[in-house]
């Protein structure tokens, strides 16, 4: 079980924009990511600078708000 971490609305939003844009191929640049969400494991960046989901953030997305 993943800890159900509380996100406020502009981060709940970023990680699904961030579900969006991957399941659809879109670029990720544009879209701002808080320091929250990265140090709480849910988002990563590539070496290119591209910014997606980790495992962890797929499972918190599932979760539901």
């Amino acid at each position: 079980m993943v800890k159900k971490i509380r996100l406020n609305d502009e981060q709940w939003n970023t990680l699904h924009a961030l579900y969006e844009a991957h399941t659809q191929k879109l670029p990720t640049d544009a879209i701002k990511v808080s320091e929250r969400l990265r140090s709480n494991g849910l988002v990563t960046s590539d070496r290119q600078g591209g910014t997606f989901l980790t495992e962890q953030g797929l499972r918190r997305i599932n979760q539901g708000r």
